[in-house]
Formats: C-alpha cells, sequence, structure tokens
C-alpha cells in the first residue's frame, strides 16, 4: 500500500512539473528562429537582420501547433521540407525531420 502512494505522488508530481512547463506557440516561434538565425552564421548580418524582422512572422504562418494536457507537438512546413517537434519541459526535441 505505501509503495502504491508513493507511486502516486511521483506520478502526479511528474505530471504537474509536466504541465507546468509545457512550451506555448510564442516559445516555439522564437526558440526556431533562433535555430535558424544560427544556422545562416554570423557572417551574413543582412540575412540575420531580416530573419529577426520577418522570421518569427513566417514561422507562426507556416506552423501547426497542438496543445496536449502534458506536452505541446509542433509541425513547421518551410522549403517544401517538414519539420516535427514535441515541446516537454520548456524545451523541444526532434522527432521528425524530412529528408
Amino acid at each position: 500500500m505505501k509503495k502504491w502512494i508513493v507511486s502516486a505522488v511521483v506520478m502526479v508530481v511528474l505530471l504537474s512539473s509536466m504541465y507546468l512547463t509545457k512550451p506555448t506557440e510564442d516559445m516555439y516561434a522564437d526558440w526556431l528562429l533562433g535555430v535558424v538565425i544560427e544556422k545562416a552564421g554570423a557572417n551574413q548580418p543582412l540575412q540575420e537582420t531580416t530573419l529577426k524582422i520577418f522570421g518569427k512572422k513566417m514561422i507562426e504562418k507556416n506552423s501547426e501547433y497542438n496543445d496536449f494536457v502534458f506536452f505541446t507537438i509542433h509541425k513547421t512546413q518551410f522549403k517544401g521540407k517538414e519539420m516535427k517537434f514535441i515541446g516537454v519541459y520548456n524545451s523541444f526535441v526532434p522527432i521528425m525531420k524530412e529528408k
């Protein structure tokens, strides 16, 4: 009986923390924009500035957001490629990248 109570408490704490740290659409757009800017490189300041101005809107327009109780799934299509990420604990983990 005691093991069951401890297991239940651990599960409630785990699920509560997942719910409270579930990332939002804005967090996803900011994170993905940061990744894109980082991949663009520091040697292209014009491209970086353009991405900072228009990138977030472009990401939001081409992304689909699914909110589940304890995590989120974000799908983005860009230049014919589809990327899919799971958002949990304020971070994003790739679950699918089209080649």
